[in-house]
């Protein structure tokens, strides 16, 4: 892309179907969105994807709307199958499934694929889990790049990346390596905007949610991130990337105690005119 864009999240709208959630965002000027597999996902099931990567990839662009990302889940949850996984035999099963999603984002025609970076483990050093999930992102990254696919990981709360100055100083030690920039997991543990503001030059995905000390996602009047100066700083280090409405109706984080559709406009109604030089 010649200059950034916004889409929006499959997920946003609880019990829709893709085809719906593609209608939704429409009918709000967004063109284009953003998917998540999970295992037995509702609107789209990752042992599907690994089973049948073609079959998938046929049922999405019969959506006909363009695919701005896809967040891929190996396991249940955060423990299940991480990336950084100590066990060498789940990271071998881990890249095996890799292959066949990236097989499934190319013929998608999904131009980048979205992991977690891993967790903290028992008996597993801190240092050691960061070093795992280095060495992966890194190798998975070149598989990536083969299937004409970017690889970008998304450092969250209970992930090994959890602050923005430890993840700082992880891209800058790998510096091949891009992030999914998502202000709210900081500000959520109490960190300023302004700390995550120095990993925008590493950002090869955005999610945009309001959110504020302790509140993961807050209403539009609660929240503390200032978006016209986070679009500025984006443009300032030439981000071409698509930037992503992620609200959620999830009761993990109390997340299910905002409209999402209310704040979603009111995020779309802020960024849209940044984007486009209004």
């Amino acid at each position: 892309m010649n200059e950034p864009r916004l889409a929006g999240a499959a997920w946003s709208f609880v019990g829709a179907t893709l085809a719906e959630s593609a209608n939704i965002l429409r009918a709000l000027g967004v063109d284009a969105m953003e998917l998540i597999a999970l295992p037995g996902g509702p609107q789209l099931d990752a042992h599907a994807i690994a089973a049948d990567p073609q079959g998938e990839a046929r049922r999405v662009r019969a959506l006909g709307i363009d695919i701005a990302n896809l967040i891929y889940f190996f396991g249940t949850g955060f423990t299940d199958r991480p990336l950084n996984a100590a066990d060498t035999a789940v990271r071998t099963q881990n890249q095996a499934t890799l292959l066949r999603v990236l097989e499934f984002c190319h013929a998608a025609r999904i131009p980048s694929l979205l992991l977690l970076p891993g967790v903290d483990q028992p008996g597993l050093p801190h240092a050691e889990a960061v070093r795992l999930a280095a060495a992966t992102l890194t190798e998975w990254s070149t598989l990536a790049a083969a299937a004409s696919v970017q690889l970008v990981f998304e450092p969250h709360i209970e992930s090994i990346l959890e602050s923005p100055f430890e993840t700082l100083e992880f891209l800058r030690q790998n510096p091949t390596l891009k992030l999914v920039l998502d202000y709210s997991h900081f500000v959520a543990q109490g960190y300023q905007p302004a700390a995550v503001d120095s990993l925008a030059a590493y950002a090869g995905h955005v999610h945009l949610r309001q959110a504020a000390p302790h509140q993961l996602q807050a209403r539009w009047v609660d929240g503390v991130i200032d978006f016209t100066a986070v679009v500025a700083l984006l443009k300032e280090v030439s981000y071409r990337g698509y930037l992503s409405l992620e609200y959620e109706h999830d009761p993990w984080m109390d997340s299910d105690r905002v409209d999402v559709i209310s704040e979603t406009i009111k995020m779309r109604d802020l960024v849209q005119p940044l984007l486009e030089g209004r």
